[in-house]
């Protein structure tokens, strides 16, 4: 067995099924990693030795790296989304299926549901009036925008076929990361294969229905380099205007959350924590609804 503190694990996902708990996540060096493993529970705590789940293909659209996995229950059936490294350079998030959270999944289509001239990563699953839509992350290396001297991230969407098979009609902006009072004016400034690049980062989108029916959506800028978890709602759905809410969620160094309900119905925030290379761990919170975010109750 395995500690949940004794696993390296940035993106964390967890999926709480028939008295099981479920991680997955970003896990290794990734340069050439082409394998995807889930981590099995019964409290959260104490896991299994991982199992492998996905492997890419000698015959597939993606090179390696295996980032940010997600699995959603859609249709009487599991998907996973992952975000690969094409064979083009760029990143894209690819659909897999499966009968169960921890089964062999396949992919659906040999290519990313995101746009294929685009840097895409995060991809997350969001149905709303029974559309399913692919909500993600465009962002560095191709988000230059010049008047602003940096990469941009956008949090972007695209209608999937009922199967998830095929995006459907045009890719659309939610907002843009500079946008986000937490974010504006504030980049981050890393140190990439010995290239400096300022960013406004725009990582690991996810999305859940308020009680009061607004649409809450979790996010992570890297405002001065303090990755954190930022929230905006819309009152218009996944097509109306977001608004950013200006007090972060969490705040100190963690972030890419997604939200889940444990087996005794608490509303339960996972991502990683801290943010430094080689130190990142699964961190898990209670948080509860306020009328536009999240508290954190722990």
């Amino acid at each position: 067995m395995l500690n949940i503190n004794d696993i390296r694990m940035r993106d964390s996902f967890i999926v709480a099924d028939n008295g099981f708990y479920y991680l997955y996540g970003t896990i290794g060096e990734q340069s050439g990693e082409k394998n995807l493993y889930v981590f099995k529970s019964t409290d959260l705590e104490n896991f299994e030795e991982p199992n492998i789940i996905f492997t890419l293909s000698e015959k597939s659209w993606g090179k390696q790296e295996l980032w940010a996995p997600e699995v959603h229950f859609f249709n009487d059936k599991w998907y996973l989304f992952i975000s690969i490294l094409g064979h083009n350079g760029l990143r894209g998030t690819q659909i897999a299926v499966s009968n169960a959270p921890d089964g062999v999944f396949e992919p659906v289509a040999n290519r990313p549901a995101t746009p294929l001239d685009k840097s895409c990563i995060d991809g997350t699953l969001y149905v709303e009036n029974d559309i399913p839509y692919i909500v993600y992350s465009r962002d560095w290396p191709d988000n230059f925008v010049e008047e602003k001297g940096a990469y941009v991230g956008q949090i972007a969407a695209q209608e999937l076929s009922p199967d998830l098979k095929e995006p459907i009609g045009e890719p659309f902006i939610l907002f843009e990361s500079d946008e986000a009072p937490i974010s504006a004016g504030r980049p981050a400034v890393h140190e990439f294969f010995g290239k400096t690049v300022t960013r406004y980062g725009s990582d690991g989108p996810f999305l859940m229905k308020l009680k009061n029916g607004r649409l809450l959506l979790l996010w992570s800028p890297i405002p001065k380099g303090n990755y954190l978890v930022a929230s905006a709602y819309s009152e218009g759905g996944i097509k109306g205007k977001f608004i950013h809410n200006e007090k972060p969620v969490f705040d100190e160094h963690g972030g890419h959350a997604m939200l889940f309900k444990d087996f005794e119905n608490k509303l339960r925030m996972s991502f990683h924590w801290p943010e430094r290379n080689m130190c990142e761990r699964t961190r898990i919170l209670t948080v509860k609804e306020t009328e536009t975010s999240l508290e954190v109750t722990d």
